[in-house]
């Protein structure tokens, strides 16, 4: 039985996680002046539209979107209250970092925007780690968001430096395929440490990992300094759809039914 009533929420999580990741990438380059304000301000504008999708697909998975509001009354005692409330500070505050007249509060609004993005990615993994769900009660959900983070994120300012300027960010680069390998490593844990919680096709879960972490790897690892934009655009697409199944794996795995027929 295929099961895909969680989907607005696999694009919340990747996109939101992507979002952040690319933010606090774009804001130490940024500080350190490494990066050219065209490309800079590229990223910001697409960090927002990013965090906008997220949120907007997000709410579509209320039973009451127009009401979702009273989900911040909760914020005393609920993760998914504070998720609502730290994502939406992030999405604020990404706004504000990209405006150019505001560039005189760029500084603190990008230090609070790191601050919220990578509260909102831990905050986010508390609302998946129930005991009601044993192979969520874990480390895992925050490893597997971070690694989203960390991945995607960095790959997408690496696209549009080179795009924009022409040149390798190689230290964004190095911490995509980090991020590759090691979440390699964890879904395959995962996988085996949880297999009795787990409902996972191992034909579908040895997809996500090849398109999305063992194909990029590879092709990154076999980048020259000076790489055709094309190849980075592939990898991107591969780490971000490698995500988004994997994600679609993460919530199907945990229902009563298996998430693909087969």
């Amino acid at each position: 039985m295929t099961d895909f009533s969680e989907l607005p929420l696999v694009f919340f999580t990747t996109l939101s996680q992507m979002a952040v990741g690319a933010f606090v990438v774009l804001y130490l380059l940024r500080k350190n002046d490494h990066i050219q304000e065209m490309a800079a301000d590229r990223i910001a504008v697409i960090v927002v539209v990013l965090m906008a999708l997220a949120m907007g697909g997000a709410s579509t998975h209320l039973g009451d979107p127009v009401g979702g509001w009273r989900a911040l009354l909760g914020l005393e005692h609920s993760w998914l209250s504070r998720e609502i409330f730290v994502m939406s500070g992030f999405l604020g505050l990404a706004f504000l970092y990209a405006l150019p007249q505001l560039k005189s509060f760029r500084s603190l609004a990008g230090l609070l925007g790191v601050v919220f993005g990578v509260v909102g990615i831990v905050v986010t993994a508390m609302v998946y780690t129930l005991p009601a769900r044993p192979a969520w009660n874990s480390p895992y959900p925050l490893l597997f968001f971070a690694l989203t983070a960390l991945s995607a994120g960095p790959l997408l300012v690496s696209y549009i430096v080179h795009e924009q300027e022409g040149t390798i960010c190689q230290a964004a680069l190095k911490l995509t395929s980090f991020a590759l390998i090691a979440g390699f490593i964890v879904s395959v844990l995962y996988a085996s440490q949880q297999s009795a919680n787990l409902a996972m096709p191992a034909g579908w879960l040895a997809l996500r990992c090849l398109i999305g972490q063992l194909l990029p790897a590879a092709l990154l690892y076999k980048l020259t300094q000076q790489p055709a934009g094309r190849n980075l655009l592939m990898i991107l697409v591969l780490v971000v759809l490698g995500e988004l199944l994997g994600r679609q794996l993460f919530y199907g795995s945990v229902l009563a039914y298996p998430l693909f027929p087969f």
